[in-house]
């Protein structure tokens, strides 16, 4: 049997969803109204289905194809300009040369069309309705029929006076091929308002058939939201899909649930999907197929439709979130909200209630919108952050988005040249390596390709290598495990200038880039012996006789191989491998300290613990006490202090502990402030730097950038002094000092440092950015953040107490009500 599908609907009333989509092709459970439409046909019969088109067709075309996949028969028609409902039809006409039925593509029903089809039959009518009853009609066609179902009178959409029947029209005809005559050819015509009035003035009969079961016209976002409600509720007899694994409860194939995730009834999950520990699915949730809903995440009445990812500890209540939108941690969207196609909201957004944010639209962590977003995105337009490229892991960061970025990077290094490639030992990092070095042989650029090093290697190769232009490494972040970083550096193995990133950027987002003949592309290398020439490097310029007393007295517990060797090789220092596999409820690995502590102890041995890619060093000293990185980096920079060359200065960042400064001081040491930012940092530290033959790190290892080599300075210096770390950690003053973030929008960030910088505590010329606050013998220090629209802060205290007096009143009191 032949079916018309009226698929050419705008769908208006439903943006932001149908701003990039037709109405037939907005998902319910997971896919397009028009397909449950589709297979409701073929079940009852109707298996040669035309499809009139009008806005956007090629979406519905490439969807649907030639129906073959829904075993039906699907060919098309396009209105070049709006025809109305019989217009439309008029135009397939030819290939309709028999009773059809006509349904619209953008209604949920579950109508006996088989029956509907006998009654047409039997009552050999030219036109047959079917009509529904329904509480309310004044947002329907009205139709008022006689005692032998002979339709009488239409009224489209009364008003509540006009009222006349509780029957109305629900756009489903059949209709016998002749009485397409009647229809003008090329002029707006519709059925209920224009043909069936002139038919039944003529005399025709038209047949009305009043039937049961579900029908909505999803014309608003409120009538989306109760078609998936009714699906659930079981009001609607179509089959939902996915295995029933609870009462009400529906799960998808291959889908992935905790199990300490939260599944409360009715609610649907698609294929593929993956909830995460802690998650809490609330009643009357839908999840689309390839969604992701990270730890303790809340949704509650909430459509989450194809690909989108709900961000760590999220909450989303009675709203919609678009296909392949991401809400990043922390996210909060509001009652009735709507987060079209492919969003990107960054961490702690709030969407408040009722607010509709339309498709491809990025916003900046921290932001509450309180209005409709339509036009331009809240985001900053840089795409580096603290330390390097920075995003979700495939979401944000996937493999097209690094071979672009390889192409813009290789065009600043310039054909040619070469580039340094390095990464963890995550595949997806292997995965994104692959994908940026392809840009960069794109573009003429040579590659090494370094394979599975550590970061601080990476700057060393980048910086002593030849005829390389720069270097890349790239990991999983250790602070997400769902976060990957790409880390770009100059030939000289350092980060990147502010100047040089824009350059970078300007080309990224135009993605101009040149196009080479086959000869001309770049070519790829694996060179060797790549942690060989860190440690030759590091050996040549190693005190042995100040080591010595540490010989076989250091434990180690590194998660890069590359530097375990490097440990072993040197101290002859004894790995801890076996304490590299613990993991937290994160998914980050946490290292056993407790564990690492009690063998310290009982082996009078200290243990070097390094994280951070090779960059982040612990301690353990030889009576069990626990050294974080922050007291570690103190103890670096007091070592440095008291044993480099008298003619190396002391590189402070803004936020520096006191007693370092007036350390360095009281021992005749230059004191240079840095800028906190990293290249900047940096920069200033090669500048300043008096030693040139030896790695910069290696030199200034207190900096926080190689804990090798940082590990390797401190004993050499606890070995010429012939003092055990214990004591020396006792020798070094203590700091009473703490960190937090504050929110502040971008817009108000001038004003808020401008405002702090008026204030007679304010310091700004004692730092090179920012502004520190002074407030008797503590301090205060804020700077915006680069990473986010927010001001970081460092305090610190002459005592304990001191310092959670300074975050509880002097933070709220001179910085938060500034924002407020």
């Amino acid at each position: 049997m032949k079916a018309v599908i009226l698929a050419g609907g705008q769908g208006s009333r439903l943006r932001p969803l149908t701003e990039n989509i037709p109405k037939p092709m907005v998902a319910i459970l997971g896919r397009p109204i028009m397909e449950h439409i589709v297979l409701h046909l073929r079940r009852h019969g109707f298996t040669e289905l035309l499809a009139t088109l009008h806005y956007r067709p090629r979406l519905i075309r490439d969807h649907f194809g030639d129906g073959s996949e829904f075993d039906v028969n699907l060919t098309y028609t396009i209105e070049r300009k709006p025809l109305g409902t019989a217009g439309s039809v008029k135009l397939g006409g030819g290939r309709l040369d028999e009773t059809f039925l006509v349904i619209a593509g953008d209604a949920l029903t579950d109508f006996d069309l088989a029956a509907f089809w006998r009654f047409h039959r039997e009552r050999g009518s030219k036109v047959t309705l079917y009509l529904k009853r329904v509480p309310d009609p004044s947002e329907f066609g009205m139709v008022i029929t006689g005692e032998d179902s002979r339709v009488l009178r239409f009224l489209e959409k009364p008003g509540l006076s006009e009222v006349f029947s509780d029957t109305v029209n629900t756009g489903i005809y059949l209709i016998e091929p002749d009485v397409l005559n009647e229809i003008p050819d090329g002029v707006p015509y519709d059925f209920a308002s224009d043909l069936f009035p002139k038919l039944i003035e003529r005399g025709v009969v038209l047949q009305a058939y009043v039937g049961d079961g579900y029908w909505c016209d999803i014309g608003t976002l409120d009538q989306l939201r109760q078609a998936h409600w009714d699906l659930l509720d079981g009001k609607v007899h179509l089959p939902l899909g996915g295995n029933r694994v609870q009462d009400q409860v529906w799960v998808g194939e291959g889908g992935r649930i905790a199990k300490d995730a939260t599944l409360l009834a009715p609610c649907w999950i698609g294929d593929n999907v993956h909830i995460r520990t802690g998650a809490k699915i609330g009643a009357y949730t839908v999840i689309a197929a390839d969604a992701d809903i990270d730890v303790h995440a809340s949704l509650s009445r909430t459509i989450v439709m194809n690909g989108a990812f709900v961000g760590e500890s999220a909450d989303l209540r009675n709203c919609i979130v678009g296909d392949g939108t991401i809400l990043e941690a922390g996210c909060e969207v509001g009652d009735g909200a709507v987060v079209g196609q492919n969003c990107h909201l960054g961490r702690n957004v709030v969407v408040a209630s009722g607010v509709l944010v339309w498709p491809e639209k990025s916003v900046d962590s921290n932001t509450t919108i309180r209005e409709n977003l339509i036009w331009e995105s809240l985001r900053r337009p840089s795409i580096f952050g603290s330390r390097g490229i920075s995003g979700l892991a495939n979401l944000h960061i996937t493999p097209e988005y690094a071979t672009v970025l390889g192409k813009a990077f290789g065009h600043w290094v310039q054909r040619g040249n070469r580039v340094v490639v390095a990464r963890d030992g995550h595949p997806f990092s292997r995965l994104l390596k692959r994908a940026l070095i392809c840009g960069l042989l794109a573009v003429g650029v040579d590659v090494d390709d370094l394979e599975e090093i550590s970061l601080p290697e990476t700057r060393f190769i980048t910086c002593f290598g030849r005829r390389v232009g720069g270097g890349v490494h790239i990991r999983i972040s250790d602070e997400h495990p769902r976060v990957a970083v790409i880390e770009l550096f100059d030939a000289e193995g350092l980060p990147l200038t502010r100047g040089v990133r824009r350059k970078i950027e300007t080309v990224f987002y135009r993605a101009e880039f040149p196009r080479l003949s086959i000869e001309s592309v770049g070519s790829l290398a694996y060179p060797g012996r790549v942690d060989d020439r860190y440690l030759d490097h590091l050996s040549a310029h190693i005190d042995r006789e100040a080591l010595k007393p540490w010989m076989g007295r250091v434990l180690h517990c590194c998660g890069e191989d590359n530097l375990s060797r490097i440990l072993a090789s040197i101290l002859k220092s004894q790995g801890l491998p076996q304490f590299q596999a613990e993991y937290g409820e994160s998914g980050l690995p946490v290292v056993p300290y407790g564990r690492l502590a009690e063998i310290a102890k009982l082996n009078h041995q200290i243990v070097l613990v390094i994280e951070g890619s090779g960059e982040k060093l612990s301690l353990v000293d030889e009576v069990g006490n626990v050294l974080d990185a922050r007291r570690t980096l103190e103890l670096l920079a007091a070592a440095f202090t008291l044993g480099a060359p008298p003619s190396e200065p002391l590189f402070l960042l803004p936020d520096h502990p006191v007693f370092l400064k007036e350390m360095a001081e009281s021992n005749g040491r230059r004191v240079i402030v840095t800028p906190k930012e990293v290249a900047a940092q940096i920069q200033a530290v090669v500048q300043g730097a008096k030693t040139r033959e030896v790695w910069i790190h290696f030199v200034h290892f207190y900096l926080g950038y190689g804990a090798v080599a940082a590990a390797l300075r401190l004993l050499e210096f606890l070995g010429r002094r012939q003092m055990a770390l214990h004591d020396f950690e006792r020798a070094v003053s203590l700091s009473h000092r703490g960190s937090l973030v504050v929110p502040c929008p971008w817009d108000h960030m001038g004003r808020v440092m401008r405002e702090l910088a008026q204030m007679p505590e304010a310091r700004s010329d004692s730092v090179p950015e920012g502004v520190r606050l002074e407030i008797g013998d503590d301090s205060i220090y804020v700077l915006p953040s680069a990473d986010a629209p927010q001001l970081e802060i460092t305090l610190e205290a002459a005592t304990a107490s001191g310092l959670a007096k300074l975050e509880q009143e002097e933070v709220n009191h001179r910085i938060r009500r500034l924002i407020e």
